[in-house]
């Protein structure tokens, strides 16, 4: 923001009631001569009519040596600051004073700054060149105080080293357009960061301030970190958190989501690779035929790049060779983050790390079990959509909570299936059943809810762990309406029980412990006779019941007889289905 006075009277400026109004989502730091009612007016408006709450001080003229508390409170509560770096930005103190308080919240907190070069080049703002050069000049001879001054100038060099937007370069000085790109990527950033507001996920922060002094997101080393532990643990909404929150630091990023069921299916591996490489170098790219040309190619496309990459649920060392190899490949700055069920597909990276003298660059880190407190805030939050349980509950769900062993995927799902129950001789009976579980048999616990599904409910979800997992919706929902199944209501029940999960794009989901309970019930306990399967997903081992005949369709007692889909196992591992094939569009 700018001011047309720099006056150094000791009062402090009235607040705008505007400034009453709470959290931001964006905070507008702009020179008030240079583009007030131009550019920035267009940019507040612009956000405003798509619902950014925008804070834009209407304030021509401060008077003060600080920023008032009002300011300071609207910039820390903002989750994105955008200076607008313009020819007198320098000459007010005010802009300079703010942009400290600005970079100070991205250290602390995370805060994303998201600089617009208007008028000026990105260099004469990082190393206070031309205009801003002739400012500081002017503001020695004002003699204001020398560690202010240099606090100024490191402010500027750390946003001018950011990743911004350049009206020349970038739209050849068209405004309209880069308002326009400015909004898409406001939007696009708060989409990400309401995706987790993680400070309201149970257990959540503890988690996230452990990773963030692994990830020290202010180093110019490049750091991996392995985040090891059982499924159900909760390392991937972990992941998902730490990726969402600092994804903008980087030049590129890519959350490579299941990788251990990816890379099951054929060239599962090099289809990573190409999602990898397509992230990193931001266009659709698909040239990778094999995993050996994709490790140069992504190589090649990292090394000049600051990336922030997650691999998802791996479960084998060749994957993490295969997509992020060394961390020698890697520009400054880079991090990559790994979640497995087991820490020794990490070793060989740890040792690698050491070998090279280079210990600094791993960490690991094992996430907690929730404690008492915790887990029964989240079965809570489940069970009765509360933080607690009301009267009369209290015992019962401490009992059952107590069974859980802190493990978050257990208490979400157990909570989510006595929601609404008010019969308490049934909690009793949940509590008993799940006492008789050994802790660390997750699965067994997960298979209590659906033993409690109904027979429709059961193939249904059968057919999703199986067949459907990233599949929209629509298109299974012809095959289960000809089959009358009323999928849609079963659908809502499936999601209200925690047990899978409808995206925004009506994307069918999962946790990866409950895909595979799913698939051990398909195969009956018959790991090894797969023509035995009431579902087969696995092109290969499709392709091999129906041209060996471990399979003879017309004399099974099985009403859901598994069928290639017409063109047979050539395109994925999910075009087997019930008989009569499908309905509708493809995935």
């Amino acid at each position: 923001m700018s001011y047309s006075s720099a006056s150094d009277s000791a009062s402090v400026s009235a607040a705008d009631p505007s400034l009453l109004a709470g959290e931001y989502d964006v905070f507008l730091n702009f020179c008030g001569i240079d583009t007030r009612y131009g550019f920035t007016d267009y940019l507040y408006t612009s956000l405003h009519s798509v619902g950014v709450r925008t804070f834009r001080d209407n304030n021509q003229i401060r008077v003060g040596k600080e920023i008032g508390p009002e300011l300071v409170k609207a910039i820390n509560d903002s989750k994105i600051s955008i200076p607008i770096f313009s020819k007198n930005y320098a000459c007010m103190k005010w802009c300079l004073l703010e942009l400290a308080q600005m970079v100070q919240c991205m250290k602390n907190g995370g805060q994303m700054i998201f600089p617009i070069f208007y008028d000026v080049d990105p260099h004469d703002v990082q190393h206070q060149r031309g205009s801003y050069e002739e400012a500081f000049r002017q503001h020695r001879k004002r003699r204001y105080d020398k560690k202010v001054i240099q606090e100024w100038k490191n402010a500027l060099k750390k946003v001018g080293q950011l990743k911004g937007l350049e009206l020349k370069k970038e739209t050849g000085g068209h405004e309209g357009e880069l308002v326009k790109i400015i909004k898409d990527k406001v939007l696009e950033f708060l989409k990400q960061n309401n995706k987790h507001e993680y400070l309201d996920l149970v257990g959540m922060p503890s988690r996230i301030e452990k990773m963030e002094e692994f990830l020290n997101i202010h180093s110019d080393n490049v750091r991996c970190i392995g985040i090891h532990g059982m499924g159900g643990l909760g390392k991937t909404t972990i992941a998902e958190v730490i990726y969402d929150k600092y994804q903008h630091h980087f030049d590129c990023h890519s959350f490579l989501k299941d990788v251990r069921e990816t890379s099951k299916s054929r060239n599962g591996i090099v289809h990573l690779q190409n999602q990898l490489r397509s992230d990193i170098l931001k266009t659709k790219i698909s040239d990778i035929d094999d995993y050996n040309e994709g490790i140069r190619k992504i190589k090649d496309a990292v090394h000049e790049k600051e990336v922030l990459i997650v691999l998802d649920d791996v479960s084998e060392k060749s994957q993490i060779d295969r997509l992020a190899g060394s961390w020698k490949w890697f520009h400054a700055r880079s991090r990559i983050i790994i979640t497995t069920r087991n820490e020794e597909v990490l070793r060989a990276f740890k040792h690698t790390c050491h070998r090279d003298g280079h210990p600094e660059v791993y960490a690991s880190y094992k996430p907690d079990y929730l404690n008492n407190d915790d887990s029964l805030e989240l079965f809570s939050k489940y069970a009765f959509m509360s933080k607690s349980p009301p009267e009369g509950y209290d015992i019962l769900s401490k009992n059952i909570v107590s069974t859980a062993a802190g493990l978050p995927l257990v208490l979400v799902v157990t909570g989510s299936s006595l929601y609404g129950e008010t019969d308490k001789d049934l909690w009793d009976e949940k509590f008993k059943e799940l006492k008789s579980i050994p802790a660390e048999e997750v699965q067994e616990k997960l298979r209590l809810s659906y033993d409690s599904l109904s027979g429709v409910q059961k193939e249904i979800f059968l057919d999703i762990a199986c067949l459907f997992l990233g599949w929209n919706k629509s298109n299974p929902c012809y095959m289960w309406d000809d089959c009358g199944f009323y999928p849609r209501n079963v659908l809502n029940v499936l999601v209200r029980m925690s047990i899978i999960t409808v995206g925004d794009d009506d994307i069918l989901g999962m946790h990866d412990q409950l895909r595979d309970l799913g698939r051990h019930i398909a195969c009956e306990g018959k790991l090894d006779e797969c023509g035995r399967w009431s579902r087969l997903w696995d092109c290969d081992k499709a392709f091999e019941v129906y041209t060996t005949d471990q399979y003879d369709i017309r004399s099974a007692s099985n009403p859901f007889t598994p069928l290639l889909a017409p063109n047979g196992p050539v395109r994925s591992h999910v075009d087997c289905a019930y008989k009569g094939g499908f309905k509708g569009g493809e995935r």
